[in-house]
């Protein structure tokens, strides 16, 4: 059945979304928010290329395994980007199943975050370089973007909570952006070798960072990349595999955020994905072996300091 205020696109500025979720209701939520993003709603049809295709999976899990391969044909047969709604208990089986390359996913968090996206503060020519293989991420335009982000969606949050025919969600954003100035790479220097730090230290660095927001607000301190780098040392310390919600957890971010970083950071190399040769439905995240040599040769050259670095 046909939403009924669904419209064909029509020539102009406006991006088109294509809204597909498991109810009227939600539908009418999501048709809704691409409005208020300055998009047109179009009917679901896969004969249509809109920009954006907008899927809600976190209450269609019986039917994941079709609805993941609904929009993978869907972005192989157009050009689009899709905006996938799930959840944690999920993500591992989405990430696995959709491409990178043309997803944003949220999980767990607020519709608000999905504004700036629609609304163009997260082009999809930016999303194309991220995820260009014959180019280096460039993680200073990440932190820019998560900056961009954060602010674009406190400043719809707040345009969309004065009107009262607003269907998005009014919870608070849950977004903590990274923090200005970009990503610096690792010295390529040699540096003289000791003993490899141990898993032990190591989970006591991460600890004490976490320590830190018993004090603080969290989103003072939110550096995901290297909680990111910390939480996989530690597990090839361990012997152990990490998925990709389990490094979310890790990253010490809204899952959303965390994320994008493990993405982009996958794309630049410095991480590497692996399959799951027990079930197809989850990969692992793990360090490539140059960012597991430079980590080593980053402890070595800090293991005659004074004092514990966190």
């Amino acid at each position: 059945m046909e939403h009924p205020d669904y419209e064909y696109g029509q020539a102009g500025n406006s991006n088109t979304a294509m809204i597909s979720a498991a109810s009227l209701s939600r539908r009418a939520e999501l048709e809704e928010l691409a409005r208020l993003s300055g998009c047109v709603p179009i009917k679901h049809d896969d004969d249509i290329a809109a920009d954006y295709l907008l899927a809600d999976l976190s209450s269609n899990m019986d039917t994941e395994t079709d609805s993941f391969s609904g929009i993978v044909r869907y972005l192989d047969r157009h050009r689009s980007t899709a905006l996938v709604w799930t959840n944690m208990d999920s993500l591992d089986a989405a990430y696995a199943a959709l491409p990178q390359g043309r997803c944003h996913f949220l999980i767990d968090t607020s519709d608000v975050e999905a504004m700036p996206i629609l609304a163009g503060a997260f082009e999809r020519g930016s999303m194309d370089r991220l995820h260009d293989r014959d180019s280096d991420v460039e993680f200073g335009s990440l932190h820019r973007i998560s900056d961009e982000l954060a602010q674009f969606a406190r400043t719809l949050a707040r345009i969309a909570d004065t009107d009262r025919n607003v269907a998005v969600s009014d919870k608070p954003v849950s977004f903590s952006p990274a923090p200005f100035g970009g990503f610096q790479g690792f010295p390529t220097k040699a540096v003289a070798r000791t003993e490899k730090i141990n898993a032990a230290t190591l989970r006591d660095t991460i600890k004490l960072r976490r320590l830190r927001e018993r004090f603080f607000d969290a989103e003072l301190f939110a550096d995901p990349a290297w909680d990111i780098l910390l939480d996989l040392k530690a597990a090839t310390q361990e012997g152990q595999k990490v998925s990709v919600s389990s490094l979310c957890i890790a990253a010490a971010v809204p899952p959303t955020t965390a994320l994008r970083w493990i993405t982009a950071m996958t794309e630049n190399g410095m991480l590497i994905r692996q399959q799951d040769p027990d079930d197809a439905r989850r990969v692992f995240i793990g360090l490539s072996d140059e960012t597991n040599t430079k980590l080593d040769d980053y402890f070595a050259a800090t293991a005659s300091r004074s004092g514990q670095i966190i």
